[in-house]
């Protein structure tokens, strides 16, 4: 399975890029591997070190970070298509428009998932290598070893789990790809079984995982405790994968977790913070920049207090093309749209209130151009500041982390599985509501009576769901969460109907997307017809062996 994980190629440029890289300074910022090296390589902690870091730079690599934005938004209610008809660097101009109508073939690009197994591999070798390193270096020490196993564990997971999401079958390879010894034919695995050995993984991985990374004291650089996995992000990524499997209870318990290291946090750093939940404020009064105080801390600054985990865009390094990607897609200083903007729907009359935010929201104008008309271009991830006008200051996307985790996302998680566990001993609906409340007014602190929130309008358990629902819709927007939230609710309806009657509202002519995608199986994306050629084990999904597209869709 050739296209599945990265052949061993044995070159000196292979060492040469990953002993480029020993300093802590530069962990974060080493140039990608594009081979994994020969075995003779692995014999100091230094050398584990610089493929462990060429598995977070696979993860910042643009084609990467692409699909992880277009699998979590280009079929979402979102977005819809922008100024796509300029060259621009990865934009399938001939693609992207057919996709963003509805039509996805087994041709597309959106289907190739090889560079998601190339970072699995990358883990793969080093849980595989790395062991033996403890004998040869002395200076290795086996607590070092474990901590790093933890990050292997927990990336391959987050891999794994964006391509069951996206895909439910595919193969799971648990061994490095190193030589021609082994088959390349692997199986889909049934989807379940991988899930549970994604739970396995991590509940090994929260044993050993670091709590937070030493800070740069010079710098004052907290960028290793965010752009590395730690407890915390073992921690939301178990609670994000109990939510999919429907596991409320353990979902429960780790969104929980993570809150808790939170205050823990805002304690010792003596954070001041209304209520329970410790979130960055936005100001009532009219000094500059503090009504948009969160999000200039979270998407202007980047590395947050509330940031669990974000791959960190370190220009000059070898992650420089990746502000390119959010340019094409979201927009950029010299080009005022990208290939995505903000569906009609949401951006019409959001200034005065609209049905999705209330005209207290001050969130529209930290997701798009308010003031545009028909296309509505977006400032998420592109502007770094927004002042008390509404008015953004826009970056050329270069510098821009992209977030993976953060703590409003985790809290809305809990949110979700209280009311899906509805048990009225534990006041589940009540609790759903505070925690959704406290993220809605951070965003909202100048509302009216009508435009609170209020226990009394969501008591019962389907009202809930919609709140909750539409809370992760505007906080978490463009983050690459909403078709996995939509996926999510028809699982658990049984039926795509409803979560269809949501996602086609940003289509000109709904109804014909509805009929297309109404099958259980047009949930998820066909498998790439490359993919099919080299291993002849992968099945299609059934749904797409005979696709015709749907010219009419918008």
């Amino acid at each position: 399975m050739k296209r599945i994980t990265d052949k061993i190629k044995y070159t000196a440029a292979a060492l040469c890029s990953v002993l480029c890289m020993t300093s802590c300074e530069d962990f974060l910022s080493t140039v990608p591997l594009n081979e994994i090296v020969l075995e003779n390589f692995w014999e100091n902690e230094a050398e584990v070190t610089s493929v462990v870091s060429s598995c977070y730079s696979g993860m910042a690599d643009g084609e990467f970070l692409k699909r992880a934005m277009m699998w979590g938004e280009l079929r979402s209610d979102n977005v819809t298509k922008g100024l796509i008809n300029r060259d621009v660097k990865y934009v399938n101009h001939v693609q992207l428009p057919e996709m963003l109508e509805g039509n996805i073939l087994p041709n597309h690009e959106i289907a190739d998932w090889s560079s998601f197994y190339r970072v699995i591999n990358r883990c793969n070798t080093v849980l595989h290598y790395a062991p033996d390193v403890l004998e040869r270096d002395p200076d290795f020490n086996e607590s070092e070893w474990l901590a790093m196993e933890a990050e292997m564990l927990t990336l391959r997971a987050l891999c794994y789990f964006y391509l069951v999401r996206s895909f439910r079958d595919v193969p799971l390879v648990l061994e490095p790809t190193i030589d021609d010894s082994k088959p390349f034919m692997v199986a889909a695995a049934d989807p379940d079984s991988l899930l549970n050995v994604l739970v396995a993984d991590l509940r090994k991985a929260e044993l050993n995982a670091v709590k937070e990374y030493p800070m740069n004291t010079t710098s004052m650089d907290i960028s290793y405790t965010k752009g590395r996995i730690t407890q915390q992000a073992v921690w939301s990524l178990l609670a994000d994968i109990y939510l999919w499997m429907e596991r409320y209870d353990e979902c429960i318990e780790y969104c929980e977790k993570v809150i808790a290291a939170k205050v823990e946090e805002a304690e010792e750093e003596r954070m001041s913070y209304d209520g329970e939940y410790p979130l960055l404020a936005n100001m009532k009064a009219s000094a500059t920049n503090n009504k948009h105080q969160a999000y200039n801390q979270i998407f202007g600054v980047g590395n947050s207090f509330e940031s669990i985990f974000e791959i960190q865009i370190d220009y000059p390094y070898n992650l420089k093309d990746r502000g390119d990607l959010l340019r094409a897609y979201y927009g950029a200083a010299d080009v005022e749209m990208g290939a995505y903007s903000v569906s009609a729907f949401i951006g019409d009359g959001a200034k005065d209130g609209n049905t999705i935010f209330p005209k207290t929201d001050i969130r529209p104008s930290e997701l798009f151009d308010v003031d545009d008309v028909n296309v509505y271009s977006i400032r998420k991830y592109i502007s770094s500041m927004i002042d008390d006008e509404g008015e953004a200051s826009k970056i050329m996307g270069t510098f821009t982390n992209w977030i993976f985790y953060r703590l409003t996302d985790v809290m809305l998680m809990e949110a979700e599985a209280l009311v899906e566990r509805n048990d009225s001993a534990s006041n589940d609906l009540r609790k759903a509501f505070n925690i959704t409340n406290a993220v809605y007014s951070r965003s909202n602190l100048a509302a009216a009576e009508s435009d609170s929130l209020t226990f009394s309008s969501y008591g019962s358990q389907s009202k809930m769901r919609e709140l909750v629902l539409l809370e992760r819709q505007r906080e978490l927007m463009l983050e690459g969460k909403r078709w996995f939230d939509l996926v999510r609710k028809a699982r658990r309806d049984g039926t795509n109907g409803p979560m269809l009657d949501l996602a086609k509202r940003k289509y000109n002519k709904p109804d014909a997307v509805k009929s297309k995608w109404i099958k259980p199986d047009m949930l998820y994306l066909p498998i790439y017809e490359e993919e099919l050629k080299v291993n002849t084990l992968l099945k299609q999904n059934p749904e797409y062996e005979t696709e015709e597209t749907i010219s009419t869709a918008k």
